[in-house]
């Protein structure tokens, strides 16, 4: 029987938390495998690790103070599980990531027998209202090396060339040759270097048929004036992080990489720039 290590991190968003667990639970049920869990909360304070304690479940809750964010979040929970005493090479120990603002269908994980070891599988997620697609598998599409477009999955698996981390399969001997998750990205952008990686290493990333859950988009970025929209492009959150952004275009482009981080952010003012000046055209009109 196969058994899943769900890793998740989780910071002030209790009741989301738990209820992404349960439906993993359910899940997990439902496929008859057997699942633990492995959380990071990076410094809640709403009682979310009181709350994970209680639920009686096979949870490891580890604590932060709130300045890992995701990434470092997701690498910590991953290193606590290849420190516990399973079996790392054993075809049944599977790596989950799971966001903690998924639920899970509980018919999530009714593939799992068909999934071969040396491949990294990945599940698309939808908008509970629309049906719409939200995140899962990216295809690169222009001349960027983080340009990518949201792929729709169909009835067959498909190719990937990166990809979200809302749901993932890793088995534990693929997990431990690609090195893990890379916790020194400040917040996001290590699921997309993470799917990069696969195709660097020649392991299929490949996008399971039909959509696994619902989630949510992130909110769009309220439209609070240009200057206060790059500051968290760029903060620690930010897709536009010097840091981050620095880390994952060096390792794909390492004789270009000042020209495409310097393009993203000129990109990102013209974008904005436009836009606001069509809002002030448009409000002119009206």
């Amino acid at each position: 029987m196969k058994q899943l290590h769900v890793i998740m991190a989780c910071h002030n968003r209790r009741d989301l938390t738990v209820g992404s667990i349960r439906s993993a639970i359910a899940a997990a049920e439902t496929a008859h495998v057997n699942v633990d869990f492995t959380v990071y909360d990076d410094g809640s304070t709403d009682g979310s690790s009181a709350a994970l304690s209680e639920m009686g479940a096979d949870i490891t809750v580890l604590s932060g103070d709130g300045s890992a964010y995701w990434a470092r979040s997701m690498a910590r929970a991953e290193l606590d599980v290849w420190s516990r005493p399973v079996s790392q090479q054993s075809s049944e120990s599977w790596i989950v990531w799971l966001n903690d603002d998924v639920i899970l269908d509980t018919t999530a994980f009714h593939d799992l027998d068909a999934m071969a070891v040396n491949t990294v599988y990945i599940g698309a997620m939808r908008d509970g209202d629309t049906g719409d697609i939200t995140y899962g598998g990216l295809k690169k599409t222009g001349w960027h090396p983080l340009g990518f477009s949201t792929v729709a999955p169909g009835p067959l698996l498909i190719p990937l060339d990166s990809f979200n981390g809302n749901l993932v399969f890793v088995s534990m001997p693929t997990a431990i040759q690609l090195g893990g998750i890379d916790g020194e990205y400040s917040h996001s952008l290590a699921d997309i270097d993470y799917g990069l990686r696969c195709g660097r290493l020649n392991i299929p990333a490949l996008l399971l048929p039909v959509s696994r859950g619902v989630c949510a988009r992130n909110s769009p970025e309220p439209r609070d004036g240009v200057r206060r929209q790059w500051r968290r492009f760029v903060g620690l959150k930010g897709g536009g992080h010097y840091a981050s952004l620095t880390r994952i275009i060096k390792k794909g482009a390492q004789r270009k990489w000042p020209l495409y981080v310097y393009a993203t952010y000129i990109l990102w003012w013209a974008r904005h720039l436009i836009s606001s000046v069509k809002a002030r055209y448009q409000n002119g009109e009206s």
